[in-house]
């Protein structure tokens, strides 16, 4: 009896330490298949992102690359106003407006124009064609019965009503010598002729010529006439002394000067404005003295 419980008592020593060793098993079984499980997320992870970052990659190469072609296709599509472009306004102040962006698009949009055509008979249609770079340009301004393109050829065999230029000189005192300017020092002792709105002008003559000289702020202004053909220079300057009462010619660094002749006398200049600033001249001529002063006036 005594015998018999203890080999059942060993067989029952064996049957659990067999258990135990089950139960380590199948927990080191758990613990690996758990830590491949792991294993295989971080792997799947990284796969991923690595797709992720080359997905990535790639739609920002392809976007720089839209942008570059994008970016190309803009430049090389760029208006060229070098030549005959259609203007599409018919309202002479308008069709300026066009003529002014085109020429700025031109020679440099830090350039200054006239902003008035001068004159308000719509009939006669405002036309322009110009010559030169930013530096030293002329710009033509003519009528006609009906508008034509910017810079058409066939302008250039047209009469112009005005012509607006622009000359840079080496320095301010290159440009300043280009302006005729006389101060009121310089007559003194000559004949004085009241032009009205307290303007006093002083009259020179002599081989049947006068000249007629008077200073408005940085401006010397005269007018000529041919005294032998019985000109008088004062009616022409009364009305340029009024027309500057309503309109103000554009400030010269130093110098300005505008010269005027009798409107009877023929092959005369017509009457010319030129001012100074910095290394430039401006000068606008025009053959109607009111259509002169108004487009200057508006020059910006």
């Amino acid at each position: 009896m005594k015998k018999t419980l203890i080999v059942s008592l060993a067989a029952l020593a064996l049957m659990l330490a067999g258990c135990g060793n089950q139960t380590e098993k199948q927990a080191q079984a758990s613990s690996d298949k758990v830590s491949t499980s792991h294993k295989k997320q971080a792997q799947t992870k990284k796969a991923s992102s690595t797709s992720s970052s080359s997905s990535v990659s790639s739609q920002s190469s392809s976007e720089a690359s839209s942008s570059q072609a994008q970016s190309s296709a803009t430049s090389s599509s760029a208006p060229d106003y070098s030549g005959q472009v259609r203007i599409s306004a018919t309202q002479n102040l308008q069709r300026l407006g066009q003529f002014n962006y085109l020429l700025k698009y031109n020679l440099g949009k830090e350039i200054v124009l006239p902003n008035n055509p001068g004159y308000n008979d719509e009939s006669k249609k405002l036309n322009v064609w110009y010559e030169g770079d930013g530096n030293n340009y002329s710009i033509h301004y003519s009528q006609a019965a009906s508008g034509q393109d910017f810079n058409a050829n066939s302008l250039r065999d047209v009469t112009d009503y005005a012509v607006f230029t622009k000359k840079t000189y080496g320095s301010a005192s290159e440009a300043q010598a280009e302006i005729n300017y006389q101060t009121a020092a310089m007559t003194q002792g000559l004949p004085k002729v009241n032009l009205g709105y307290g303007i006093i002008g002083t009259i020179d003559s002599g081989a049947g010529q006068k000249y007629l000289h008077w200073n408005e702020g940085r401006w010397s202004l005269g007018v000529h006439a041919v005294a032998v053909n019985d000109e008088d220079p004062v009616p022409t300057a009364r009305k340029v002394v009024e027309l500057l009462e309503r309109y103000y010619l554009p400030t010269p660094d130093k110098y300005g000067s505008g010269s005027f002749s009798v409107a009877s006398s023929s092959g005369q200049q017509a009457p010319t404005l030129k001012w100074q600033v910095g290394n430039s001249v401006y000068s606008l001529e025009a053959k109607d003295l009111t259509v002169l002063v108004r487009m200057a006036s508006t020059v910006k």
